[in-house]
């Protein structure tokens, strides 16, 4: 949910004292978010799924055209558990004075090793509060995949790229470097693919890994001392 400031003496007061911060600031926003519940199954079978790692993420976009990511309002991870159920807790009130959240947040992905990633977000046409997402209280059934090795490399870019952009690339307008500490189970998953993915493609936890000094710049700590190895 976001709040804007329509008393316009409050409006303009609010406008003068960030004056001097930032030129380009735009009337500010408080975010928040309801708690969210699902579960997942196996699209064969039907039966849940335990141990699929879900992310769930809200992103801030802006800059020249206001499509590109500049800050993750909130990240958070979860892992099924024996009936295939995760949930997230409701967050908020969170205030930022520039870009906007998507009608299509929260961003949700789901992986499972030896199963297709899914990345499920709101119909910005069927629904326009980010506070809500149109899959709480339902079910997601990922497939197996049955694919070579390069088909899966290539059918998990997308995954480590967006899980990159949110843990890592926002920093570049956001300052903040260190988002990809929300997600630690993810990580482990995608290290752990990492020496069978790595003559075809790059994860995350690789990428990430060839930025420890920056990282650690960032006071973020190194991508080992989280996850091990």
């Amino acid at each position: 949910m976001r709040f804007r400031l329509n008393n316009p003496f409050l409006a303009l007061g609010v406008g003068l004292l960030w004056a001097p911060l930032t030129a380009c600031s735009s009337i500010p926003f408080v975010y928040s978010a309801d708690a969210i519940e699902g579960w997942v199954a196996d699209a064969e079978t039907s039966k849940p799924l335990e141990g699929v790692i879900v992310v769930a993420h809200w992103r801030l976009k802006g800059g020249f055209e206001g499509g590109t990511p500049i800050r993750e309002l909130q990240i958070f991870e979860s892992v099924t558990d024996h009936s295939g159920r995760y949930s997230f807790l409701a967050w908020g009130p969170k205030f930022s004075l520039s870009g906007y959240l998507g009608d299509e947040s929260p961003g949700i992905l789901l992986f499972k090793p030896g199963y297709k990633f899914q990345r499920l977000m709101n119909d910005p046409y069927m629904n326009t509060d980010a506070s809500r997402s149109q899959w709480n209280k339902k079910t997601v059934k990922l497939e197996p995949f049955t694919g070579t090795l390069e088909q899966y490399s290539q059918h998990l870019f997308l995954l480590n790229d967006d899980l990159w952009i949110s843990g890592f690339a926002v920093g570049h307008h956001s300052g903040d470097f260190c988002g990809w500490k929300s997600f630690p189970n993810m990580l482990r998953a995608m290290d752990k693919l990492d020496e069978k993915l790595k003559p075809l493609a790059r994860t995350v936890v690789s990428r990430l890994r060839s930025n420890d000094a920056q990282l650690r710049a960032a006071g973020c700590g190194t991508v080992t001392e989280l996850i091990g190895k």
